[in-house]
């Protein structure tokens, strides 16, 4: 467009700022119809073409937005679109005219917008205000409307809207939806699987959770739950323990039976954890700099949020918790690490934040997303073990002789990726009008390599034999290698020594990618860092959220100051400091409901969380 443009009489030498009106005109409305046109080559030839199609700037963006599918060109094409709300029926989606109809004293969008648990005090007041004659079918509507409305309360979804947009809610809270959803249907004799249910529930949630079970299995249902969580366990009929460890030491079945039974069983990880005999509290060592300053943030106004002022000391391991909705996510991921973030760079803070008071100048925020982007990445190379062997191969004396340098010894380069897969370790068969099928090379039979790469050995291992070793079984052959025998050992020390070195790492668990973007930090000086950890616990056992508090004690040693926004109980009542907010979410969130060390809260404990927490730790104490 740009050298068809230039033949219209527009000067694309010079700044769109300096064009002339007309100019411009053709550049963002001119007539879309065919122009005579010759096109050069880069050779110099020319072709001449007597009908090519001019599309304005403006065309260009809308037909664009038509056939564009994936986020991220769709992302890229809204940044030349203002989005503002409707002036006409100002958001609600609806004909004004419908909104002037009254239910109860509101029209349909004010009721939308309430949240779920405001709709009990609706429904009284509609009752209240109708005539007589109205009053069985008002019964009716609203019966309807309060079977469909207990579940979701009883999952802890009570600060949702109606109006919600479905785009903006997390997994864990469709999946309560869809779970509230299947109630309704009454369905029996199905099989209900359910993959980490508790994710990012309450306490107080886990046992709406757990009645919801109770009423689908009274339909008739068969349910089937994979979570970690101590409660659900503790209350299921029949418990399968896979262990006794992770990867290659895993896929046992180590214990089975009733709660009871597995709390009786020595073989049982989670019985001591069931029966409350297990040891919660974790050893910690002392912080390097047991200063005293504390970092002090108040937010004047934002979501639920108002004229707050929140306090936690630095250099220490601080849990944020609450109901879902009770404001955690607003105050420290949209209102803290943004303006620490500013105030690094000399900017000014978000406008929210009216005070600052830190000495915290850097802000590493560690969740369970997935690591790398595709099955490229590995455990080798996110580390820098990967570099360090083909270094290693290409020095060998075979090596040198046949020419082989360090890209002979990576499956990302042609000259050491197998032919066939270039380097993926398998094949997609595109057959049509079926998925595609993905399959292993024929040829290198997934190992990614060339067979004449494969032939160089080192101590008698190829680069394809290494790479199928676990960490644990890799650190004795290391032994005499300082740089990959360190990182070796980083990887066990988080907890990771069952993984493959050739793991691919998008395949790795929430819990996994978590311990994995750790491991580089472990061994530097971490003063003035902030690291916010956004429910870790998620997808561990509780022997894991052990191996993760050792974790997060070490980056306290290192100088760092930790922030937890959890739910998690082990989590809490580790942590050196606590900020609870609620009383519970949404509009009735926001506020804080405790603060200070665990220990002394659970002492005389305020709001449900700490009330929860106080009996979690008295089970464990009395033990």
């Amino acid at each position: 467009m740009p050298k068809l443009v230039a033949t219209l009489g527009v000067r694309t030498d010079v700044p769109y700022k300096d064009l002339t009106d007309k100019e411009r005109n053709i550049v963002l409305h001119g007539e879309r119809k065919q122009y005579p046109f010759d096109f050069h080559t880069g050779t110099g030839r020319v072709f001449h073409a007597e009908k090519t199609l001019y599309e304005n700037a403006y065309e260009a963006v809308t037909e664009s937005l038509k056939s564009s599918k994936s986020e991220r060109s769709i992302a890229k094409i809204n940044s030349f679109y203002h989005f503002s709300t409707c002036p006409t029926c100002h958001g609600s989606r609806l004909n004004p005219e419908r909104l002037k109809q009254l239910v109860g004293g509101r029209n349909i969008a004010e009721v939308a917008d309430m949240q779920l648990n405001q709709l009990a005090d609706w429904e009284a007041t509609t009752k209240a205000s109708l005539p007589a004659d109205m009053g069985n079918l008002a019964n009716i509507l609203f019966t309807e409307l309060d079977d469909t409305l207990r579940p979701l309360l009883e999952l802890g979804l009570d600060y949702l809207s109606l109006s919600r947009n479905g785009n903006t809610l997390s997994t864990g809270e469709l999946q309560r939806i869809q779970l509230a959803r299947t109630l309704r249907t009454e369905t029996t004799g199905v099989l209900y699987v359910l993959d980490e249910p508790s994710i990012g529930l309450h306490p107080d949630n886990i046992q709406g959770l757990i009645h919801v079970f109770r009423q689908l299995i009274a339909q008739g249902n068969s349910l089937v739950v994979v979570d970690h969580e101590v409660d659900i366990i503790a209350a299921a009929d029949w418990v399968i323990e896979i262990g006794p460890g992770s990867g290659d030491a895993g896929g046992n079945v180590i214990a089975q039976g009733t709660p009871k039974q597995l709390v009786a069983d020595p073989n049982s990880l989670i019985g001591p954890f069931i029966s409350g005999s297990a040891q919660i509290l974790q050893e910690k060592h002392p912080a390097k700099q047991p200063t005293g300053q504390q970092t002090t943030i108040h937010i004047d106004d934002h979501f639920n949020l108002h004229d707050l002022t929140a306090s936690f000391p630095d250099n220490q391991v601080t849990a944020i918790t609450g109901f879902s909705g009770a404001g955690k996510t607003s105050l420290i991921l949209d209102s803290l690490v943004p303006a620490i973030q500013a105030q690094a760079q000399h900017q000014k803070l978000p406008s929210h934040v009216t005070q600052l008071t830190t000495d915290l100048t850097h802000v590493v925020s560690v969740d369970a997303t997935p690591v790398g982007k595709n099955t490229r990445s590995t455990l080798a190379t996110y580390s820098s073990i990967m570099n360090d062997l083909r270094h290693l191969f290409a020095d060998l004396p075979e090596s040198k002789a046949k020419g082989y340098g360090i890209a002979y010894f990576s499956y990302n380069n042609k000259e050491g990726a197998c032919p066939s897969c270039g380097g993926l370790g398998n094949i997609t068969l595109d057959i049509q009008y079926l998925p595609d099928m993905e399959e292993v090379c024929p040829v290198c039979h997934g190992t990614r390599y060339k067979d004449e790469i494969q032939q160089i050995k080192w101590h008698g291992y190829s680069i394809v034999d290494l790479l199928a070793m676990s960490v644990e079984e890799a650190l004795p052959v290391f032994a005499d290698v300082p740089k990959i025998e360190r990182q070796l050992k980083q990887l066990q020390e988080v907890g990771l020594s069952y993984l493959h070195l050739g793991e691919s790492t998008p395949t790795l668990s929430g819990g996994e990618a978590q311990r994995l973007k750790l491991v580089s930090h472990l061994t530097k000086k971490q003063s003035g860092t902030l690291f916010v950890f956004d429910e870790p616990s998620i997808g561990l056992h509780p022997l894991d959220v052990q191996t993760l508090l050792q974790i997060i004690d070490r980056l306290r040693t290192h100088g760092a100051t930790v922030l937890m926004i959890t739910h998690d109980m082990d989590l809490m009542i580790n942590a050196d400091h606590l900020i609870d907010l609620g009383p519970r979410g949404g509009d009735a969130g926001g506020r804080i409901m405790a603060t200070g060390a665990p220990l002394d809260l659970v002492k005389q404990p305020e709001g449900l969380t700490m009330t929860y927490l106080a009996d979690y730790y008295q089970r464990f104490l009395n033990h």
